[in-house]
């Protein structure tokens, strides 16, 4: 049986409804992760400055070993 036009619009407002709500929920477990990492980076700051020793690893940049290799040949 085909749905009449009302069936429909409510159907899509339903929808548009239980959209919203999720996004809402998205958006509050987004804030809430930010806010964690802002407390745990504050955290891993005390800690290497309370104890003086370095937990952030400082990677930098290195070339692989082909890349070496090619830079070596030039």
């Amino acid at each position: 049986m085909a749905k009449t036009p009302e069936q429909k619009i409510i159907e899509l407002e339903a929808r548009v409804k239980l959209l919203e709500k999720q996004k809402a929920r998205a958006e509050h477990l987004a804030e809430r992760a930010d806010k964690k990492v802002i407390i745990f980076d504050m955290l891993v700051d005390m800690a290497e400055k309370e104890y003086d020793i370095q937990i952030r690893k400082n990677y930098t940049p290195e070339l692989s070993k082909t890349s070496r290799k090619n830079t070596k040949r030039q």
